[in-house]
């Protein structure tokens, strides 16, 4: 299901045109991005309910609720009368979508940390093929049997899956399979929470926690510079190098390359890495998987410079495709250690589903905007400045990604008032608020005061997720 998310996303793309013929819509009107964009949309306010409706009533329900809401909206799709019609059904298929934020979290409930890695970097591999082989899938389909086959292709997919999902998938849940254990009646369930409040949960956490803030911002910001890539690519490949339509298909295999290449470095050093960690040290701690994050942050801007200016020089146009691999291999390197740090960091009090929805949310939020706002973005700098602004904006992310991997914890522990105990370590004192002055190694009395500071009752908590998510 994973895999074909990512696919349903793009699949459609090759045949925009031929839809927008069909319904006799303008090519300057909005629709023509906003076909592809809607799906993101919809995966954006769908991430932001599945999470924390998997933790309130668990994973297989909302998984299979999911899968069937999404079958009876493409076909509603595929027979589209309208424009507005397909549109409007491409939202709710994208806001169907469980497996974006499910998936991890269900490798969270099913391996231990120090395995974790390798699990979710075998989950990803076939997701990975999703938005490289659907352009060239789509392009074919449109063109032999129109683009409403492209959607009913998708559906027949997911409706096999989903079958085999009913047989095979069963709650994984730990807090959900305790309370439904009837031989534990008094087993504690913990601080309990109104709907409304369990379904700000992602929002609570997100703003909550500069852990989740920061490395949801930057997820983000490369899964929307991604889908600028993916929307954009072919328009460039034909305007400036004279890619006809069969070629251009082909040209997205560099960021399928790139990926491919993270994925396998990723797969074979993140475990290894806390193993090595727990032996040397005793422990592992979630901020073991930043260091490949740090690499991935570093690669990005050198993906885009390269993308972007040898288009704008029109350097041989294997140049442009080796930038987009480096840019995939970034958003591998970027994806996988964020997801993995989350669920590491928050499974223990059963949030980690609710955090990743917040971490979808934002991609897919930035997945939708991205390509709509892209080619005004090259329009008015040029596809050289404009990669560059993008990289620009990347390597800000350096320095917080640095803290968290040397702080993290203490910022888990503390959320925002830990600042003032980590900022005096770059630049000396910081003065607090009221004219308060922490130093390193100190506590300040914001954050001992803070309410999610409460070890031994989140301890004693076992049969429902707690409101706040410390690792």
């Amino acid at each position: 299901m994973y895999m074909l998310a990512n696919f349903g996303t793009i699949i459609i793309v090759p045949g925009v045109p031929r839809i927008l013929s069909d319904f006799h819509a303008s090519r300057d009107h909005l629709y023509e991005p906003l076909i592809v964009s809607i799906w993101e949309l919809g995966e954006g306010v769908g991430s932001f309910l599945v999470g924390p409706l998997s933790e309130q009533y668990g994973r297989s329900i909302v998984y299979h609720g999911g899968n069937v809401l999404f079958i009876l909206c493409s076909v509603a799709a595929a027979l589209s009368v309208n424009i507005g019609m397909l549109v409007a059904f491409r939202f709710i298929n994208g806001l169907a979508i469980t497996t974006i934020t499910l998936a991890p979290s269900i490798i969270g409930d099913l391996f231990i940390r120090e395995e974790r890695g390798a699990a979710m970097a075998l989950a990803i591999t076939l997701p990975l093929i999703g938005p490289c082989a659907a352009p060239i899938v789509g392009g074919y389909v449109t063109s032999t049997l129109g683009w409403r086959w492209a959607i009913w292709i998708m559906a027949i997919a997911v409706g096999s899956v989903s079958l085999c999902s009913l047989i095979v998938i069963r709650e994984t849940y730990r807090f959900k399979i305790k309370i439904r254990n009837q031989d534990q009646p008094s087993e504690p369930r913990g601080p309990r929470e109104t709907k409304l409040q369990t379904v700000l949960r992602p929002v609570r956490l997100l703003f909550s926690s500069p852990v989740v803030l920061v490395t949801s911002l930057y997820t983000a910001l490369t899964y929307g510079i991604s889908y600028l890539i993916l929307t954009t690519l072919s328009e460039i490949m034909h305007e400036i190098y004279g890619f006809s339509q069969g070629p251009i298909g082909l040209t997205f295999l560099g960021r399928a390359i790139g990926n491919l290449i993270g994925l396998a470095l990723y797969g074979l050093t993140s475990d290894r890495y806390l193993q090595h960690r727990r032996q040397t040290t005793g422990q592992s701690v979630p901020e073991d998987r930043l260091p490949l994050m740090l690499l991935g942050t570093i690669l990005l801007p050198i993906g885009l410079f390269l993308y972007g200016w040898s288009a704008h020089f029109h350097i041989h146009w294997i140049v442009p495709l080796i930038g987009t691999g480096i840019v995939g291999a970034s958003l591998i390197l970027t994806h996988l250690p964020t997801e993995n740090y989350l669920v590491d960091a928050f499974d223990p009090d059963g949030t980690s589903a609710s955090v990743l929805a917040a971490n979808a949310t934002l991609s897919a939020l930035f997945g939708a905007l991205f390509p709509l706002a892209g080619p005004a973005l090259y329009r008015t700098l040029g596809i050289g400045w404009g990669n560059s602004l993008l990289a620009f904006v990347s390597v800000a992310f350096l320095p917080p990604f640095v803290m968290l991997w040397m702080h993290g914890e203490r910022l888990r522990r503390e959320g925002w008032g830990g600042l003032w105990v980590i900022l005096p370590w770059f630049g000396g004192t910081v003065e607090g608020l009221g004219g308060h002055e922490t130093r390193a190694g100190e506590h300040s009395p914001e954050a001992e005061k803070r309410p999610h500071r409460r070890k031994d009752e989140e301890n004693s908590q076992k049969g429902q997720p707690g409101e706040h998510g410390e690792g």
